[in-house]
């Protein structure tokens, strides 16, 4: 009786984690592809393909402010005006094709660490990024980034402040 009720409970603990699983995540497609490219065309301060494959009317979200698709695109380029050598040591990019328990949406999530070099002092900044991108008829219709903006806005400050002198 004892291995009956074993069995039904670790099939039953299996049946129910099984249905969890909502979608399939890959590595090697076109959406993560296109997204680490856009990524390394940040690095070189290159939107070649950021306007390639965001929609007009994509919308993006930086730490809960939101920002259009050529505004992101400003304030990125703006970090090669107070950092060189931007880069990421490590990037991990997979993109997950949900099925119709969530509509069928297509989101790209990056993980990294992103460095830069202060033009203003040579110390070097790291930090860690989270970014996803949700995809509709091939395009990025909305892009979600998460980093600690301290740093950032403590090299702002600091630029803006000589400029005063």
């Amino acid at each position: 009786m004892r291995k009956k009720f074993l069995i039904f409970f670790l099939l039953s603990i299996s049946f129910t984690f099984a249905q969890d699983i909502t979608g399939v995540t890959k590595t090697g497609d076109k959406y993560s592809s296109m997204i680490r490219k856009s990524i390394e065309g940040y690095f070189k301060n290159d939107f070649t393909v950021h306007e390639e494959i965001s929609a007009d009317d994509a919308v993006f979200t930086v730490n809960r402010e939101t920002f259009s698709k050529d505004e992101i695109k400003a304030g990125f380029s703006a970090h090669h005006q107070l950092y060189t050598n931007i880069n990421a040591p490590w990037l991990f990019v997979e993109t997950t094709f949900y099925d119709e328990n969530n509509n069928n949406q297509v989101w790209t999530h990056v993980w990294q660490m992103w460095e830069g070099t202060s033009k203003r002092n040579g110390e070097k900044s790291r930090g860690p990024v989270h970014s996803s991108f949700k995809w509709v008829d091939g395009k990025v219709v909305e892009g979600i980034y998460i980093y600690d903006t301290v740093p950032l806005s403590t090299e702002i400050a600091a630029v803006q402040k000589k400029k005063k002198k």
